[in-house]
């Protein structure tokens, strides 16, 4: 058959010029290639592992990403006991601090602290519309007498509350409870002692017809510390009290024709009402 010659003609003319490797040459290049593919799938098994071993270690190092979250190991399947997780390694920073700032001391001064009619005596009423300075209080008779520095209590005054008791024009008693900071209070009390002394007498306002003579006639009777002067002047006679209880003290210019007993028991019910503005009393 002419034609099937004619369409292998070409074929027959290529394998003739072919140069064929010889049998032993074949069979070291089949043994070469099947050497690659086994190390080739060694190496890829090998990656694998790896992969999988450091995708194991991230997730037993991760912390919990949520408040309820837990490691919970699963069960090996071959019967191995799953690794256990470490102990988280113990915090040095210690625990937190707990604000145990005690709660702030009151400042106020409560109306129980005050001085009341009946303390008194009867047909006395109370005021609390007490303004501007007494010019007749013991405070201002040191500044007669030069002495007005004599304390610096006055800078570190907190509360100031002012009472007026009154029977008629002639008969009254003005109380000035005042909240000191630390121990101002006791010291505004030791700072007026020791300026007493150089002031037996007092022009007041300067004026020598209108002198005053100071007294102290009784200390340290009532409260945690206290002192009672007695001012004579023209033929008349008023006191001057000061008492302290903790932080507040309660200065009393008593114009009642009190008697000195009179003058101290008032006094006496004055350092106890203080204790209603002193919780430690």
């Amino acid at each position: 058959m002419p034609e099937i010659d004619d369409f292998f003609a070409p074929v027959i003319r290529d394998a003739g010029r072919t140069v064929w490797d010889e049998p032993a040459e074949v069979r070291r290049r089949g043994t070469s290639r099947r050497t690659r593919r086994r190390v080739a799938v060694a190496g890829l098994a090998a990656l694998v592992v790896v992969g999988l071993g450091v995708g194991a270690a991230w997730a037993v190092g991760r912390p919990p990403t949520g408040p309820d979250a837990a490691v919970t190991p699963e069960a090996s399947p071959s019967g191995t006991p799953s690794p256990t997780p470490s102990t988280p390694r113990p915090s040095t920073t210690g625990p937190t601090a707990t604000s145990t700032s005690a709660p702030a001391a009151p400042t106020a001064i409560p109306e129980a602290a005050m001085l009341h009619a009946s303390d008194v005596g009867a047909g006395y009423t109370v005021s609390d519309q007490q303004e501007g300075d007494d010019h007749g209080s013991i405070g201002m008779l040191m500044s007669y007498c030069g002495q007005g520095d004599h304390t610096s209590a006055g800078e570190h005054a907190l509360t100031l509350r002012k009472r007026n008791l009154s029977n008629g024009d002639e008969r009254y008693l003005l109380e000035e409870v005042v909240r000191y900071e630390g121990s101002w209070a006791s010291r505004h009390l030791a700072d007026l002692r020791a300026a007493l002394p150089r002031c037996p007498t007092v022009d007041i306002m300067g004026d020598p017809n209108a002198r005053a003579s100071l007294t102290v006639v009784a200390t340290n009777f009532t409260g945690d510390g206290a002192i009672l002067v007695k001012e004579t002047r023209g033929g008349q006679t008023q006191y001057h009290a000061v008492v302290y209880r903790g932080d507040v003290a309660a200065r009393l210019r008593i114009h009642t024709g009190a008697t000195q007993t009179q003058a101290r028991n008032i006094t006496r019910l004055a350092s106890e009402r203080l204790c209603a503005a002193v919780p430690s009393c």
